[in-house]
């Protein structure tokens, strides 16, 4: 199992970033538009005592070894299962491959601090638990290097927005 946690700054208030995480065409928007990815289709968010729930579809773009990608095949795309916990506002989250679901897992936590005006730190604890004979730490490394680049890929794109849509010192 690989486990990483990675940090970044975004340019907007703490209650701005949940707005836009849990806005359908932002999100569709950053993962088509900002992360290229081929597919987003983002499901309402339902209520469910303290939690708050959201399932999206996608099919990512990736970039892993030729023995990877024949294991995954031309078709890879993904189910995220994530719910809000709106009493520690800690969002975690299961995603479920449409190839290999039961030999590998992936997932991961965030949870985000004010860090002054307008700004916020996103902490993502994220892991990828892959259980296939001689390839599992091939895939791993692989599905690390993809987490890392996406979720870095995915902060710079929030910010660049932000910065334009709203400047410093807007609501």
């Amino acid at each position: 199992m690989k486990e990483l946690t990675l940090h970044h700054e975004i340019h907007c208030s703490l209650e701005r970033f949940w707005e836009l995480f849990f806005d359908p065409a932002f999100t569709r928007e950053m993962i088509v538009d900002g992360l290229g990815f081929a597919s987003c289709d983002v499901d309402p968010v339902v209520a469910d005592g303290p939690w708050q729930k959201r399932t999206m579809r996608v099919v990512p773009k990736i970039d892993v070894p030729a023995a990877v990608a024949k294991l995954l095949g031309p078709k890879l795309g993904y189910t995220e299962h994530g719910k809000l916990d709106t009493r520690t506002r800690e969002w975690s989250y299961e995603i479920v491959l449409s190839v290999l679901s039961d030999r590998i897992r992936m997932g991961g936590k965030v949870r985000v601090d004010a860090a002054g005006a307008n700004r916020c730190m996103r902490h993502s604890d994220l892991w990828v638990d892959v259980r296939i004979l001689g390839l599992g730490g091939l895939v791993e490394r692989a599905a690390e290097k993809n987490m890392r680049d996406g979720w870095d890929r995915s902060a710079a794109w929030m910010n660049k927005v932000l910065d334009v849509r709203e400047p410093a010192g807007t609501p």
